[in-house]
């Protein structure tokens, strides 16, 4: 049995994804060091395969040294967000100086396996330079690619709206009938925003 759990956590209400196969849970964008991941993991006996990022914004991995060192766990990112994750002016939280010091793993583009975990790692530049999403299964964890009725924003450092336009173009090609698991707000499907979202037009 797989199923996709959601957990709004932080300031800017991000939501961190847990991708269950049985027992086993793939954490994605653990965005604060709050108590309700771990709870939520014991509370089915989990067994943790790993933390992958979506990209490298502050209020996506603002929880991810902690709840790494809690699980002993690895922590996946697209290459070329890593720079990101140490640098708060580059993840945009100077006020807040966050930053992950765990060692982390690259996620490679196409078929990624990480424990009893498989799913295909889709390069989708725009908001960052290294975003990328999930599919699994019939699900696609999207990040701040795109949103109910929106997409990310790409006036942020290594945000580039030229690439956004070539990702938003790839995802229109995308199977409809796809899950889509934003970074912020409720769940949608590529074929409601291929019909209501301006910017799939």
């Amino acid at each position: 049995m797989y199923s996709v759990e959601r957990l709004v956590l932080g300031a800017l209400a991000t939501n961190c994804y847990l991708l269950w196969e049985d027992r086993h849970v793939l954490i994605i964008d653990p965005a604060s060091r709050s108590e309700r991941i771990h709870a939520a993991i014991a509370a089915r006996d989990g067994i943790v395969d790993g933390i992958v990022l979506t990209h490298g914004h502050f209020d996506h991995i603002a929880g991810v040294d902690v709840i790494a060192e809690m699980f002993h766990c690895d922590v996946y990112v697209h290459e070329r967000d890593a720079l990101l994750l140490r640098d708060p002016h580059l993840n945009l939280s100077e006020s807040q100086n966050i930053t992950v010091q765990h060692d982390v793993k690259y996620l490679g583009v196409g078929q990624q396996s990480i424990g009893s975990f498989t799913f295909d790692v889709i390069d989708a530049p725009g908001h960052s330079e290294g975003s990328v999403m999930l599919r699994w299964h019939e699900n696609l964890i999207c990040g701040d690619v795109i949103f109910q009725g929106s997409i990310g924003r790409t006036d942020f450092y290594t945000s580039s709206n030229a690439h956004m336009t070539q990702t938003l173009r790839m995802v229109k090609t995308l199977d409809p009938d796809l899950r889509v698991y934003p970074g912020h707000g409720e769940s949608t499907t590529i074929q409601q925003e291929l019909l209501t979202n301006s910017f799939l037009r």
